[in-house]
């Protein structure tokens, strides 16, 4: 085994040579340092650490030289990945601002730093809204996940830390609105209406409905319907979403007028969530209301959701339509539970009444019972006659069916009518 310090021709620090079992190749390394056994002892030890990985005893090469980096270059790499990968720009931005603030804020700069305790005593001190705390959350254990299977760490250091509890907590709590709301909005904001109109009867995004072109469209035929481009949508998923007559109409209108030169259905542009403020506000709709539930272009979409549970569309469909990978955030978040009829169902329901013979002053559950051998009060009712072991005959035990009424002729089931979905 080779192994031994000195100083080249002219330096001030300390180089290391060693070679590790046979490998015929003689590795030289930089040691930074001025003091021989400073520079001995770093030198002994990597030469340790190359014989355990040789032996596989140890950890990897890949795994001591990524401890060497700087966390700046790990996330640059990591960014790199993301982009590679076709991630979008605002959560590439997102992702970047988040990390380098997190990783500055508990003074992490090499992997090794980074502890459950550092985050989490970084979490108890901030006053930011607990699904932002969640979010930066997300983004390091993505990152250390990445960190991870790229060979770079061992294990997540933050696989063990819990997510803060949101329920009760949120600080941009949407609503739905009504029927009557949505008509005022949709009549009185001229042009916008008809995006405003779009947006509740598809539940479309805001940055889908800006990339929509004409070819999406398809408008002629009994069936109209939006065929939303893979590289539109949030999931990146192609879908088809039908649309209403009246929504239809409203679309075609405008192909009769639109730009040839522009292929976008909106080419001016999608109203802004101020813009939608100033229209609420001139309808006499409250941005925010009493509870502190607001009205931004994203709660269009939750009046889409809350349209479909009010209509009775089953969540399998509701889910489809909503373009939803669970029924869940369907039915727990974008679902405006408010706007149900709750005390117009229960007045609906017709619970049996009480019989006399259960009432609470008597005490007595249910009737006398027959004594054995008596004929009871129906004619239709079979005789139990008793016989000497106490047991009656099966056949007389069950009624004759030459007595019992038949059923009409057409069947058990009663006759539907056709109804059409919504």
């Amino acid at each position: 085994m080779l192994r031994y310090v000195f100083k080249p021709k002219g330096s001030r620090v300390y180089r290391g040579r060693y070679r590790v079992g046979n490998d015929p190749v003689r590795c030289d390394v930089p040691l930074h340092t001025d003091k021989r056994h400073v520079a001995e002892a770093a030198l002994r030890k990597l030469v340790e650490e190359e014989e355990m990985a040789l032996l596989g005893i140890g950890p990897a090469k890949g795994l001591r030289d990524a401890a060497k980096r700087s966390l700046a270059e790990h996330l640059t790499d990591f960014l790199a990945d993301l982009k590679a990968r076709q991630r979008g720009k605002h959560y590439l931005q997102h992702t970047r601002n988040r990390l380098k603030g997190l990783f500055a804020a508990c003074g992490w700069n090499r992997l090794a730093d980074i502890t459950a305790d550092a985050f989490q005593q970084w979490r108890a001190g901030q006053t930011i809204s607990p699904d932002t705390l969640n979010h930066y959350l997300g983004h390091a254990n993505t990152f250390l996940n990445w960190t991870v299977k790229n060979g770079r760490l061992n294990a997540n250091p933050l696989r063990t830390v819990g997510k803060v509890e949101t329920r009760g907590h949120e600080r941009c709590v949407r609503r739905a609105l009504t029927d009557t709301e949505l008509t005022k909005l949709v009549q009185s904001s001229g042009k916008r209406g008809l995006v405003y109109l779009l947006a509740a009867y598809t539940g479309l995004r805001r940055g889908e409905i800006k990339k929509l072109v004409w070819d999406d469209l398809h408008l002629d035929g009994p069936h109209p319907y939006i065929e939303a481009r893979a590289a539109t949508t949030k999931n990146k998923t192609r879908a088809v979403i039908p649309l209403v007559q009246e929504l239809a109409e409203g679309l075609r209108e405008r192909f009769k007028r639109r730009a040839l030169a522009f292929p976008l259905v909106f080419r001016t542009g999608v109203p802004s969530t101020k813009m939608l403020a100033k229209d609420l506000t001139v309808c006499g709709i409250p941005v925010t209301d009493a509870l502190g539930r607001r009205v931004d272009f994203h709660a269009l979409r939750y009046t889409f959701a809350t349209i479909l549970a009010r209509k009775g569309v089953p969540r399998r469909v509701a889910m489809e339509l909503m373009r939803h990978s669970d029924s869940r955030l369907t039915d727990k978040v974008y679902v405006d539970t408010t706007s149900f009829s709750l005390f117009g169902v229960v007045t609906k329901l017709d619970p049996p009444s009480l019989s006399p013979l259960a009432s609470p002053k008597s005490g007595k559950t249910c009737p006398k019972p027959e004594k054995p051998g008596k004929t009871l009060s129906s004619e239709s009712e079979a005789e139990i006659v008793a016989m000497d072991d106490g047991r009656a005959p099966l056949g007389k035990a069950v009624p004759s069916w030459e007595s019992s009424a038949m059923v009409p002729r057409g069947g058990l089931e009663p006759p539907c009518l056709l109804s059409t979905g919504f």
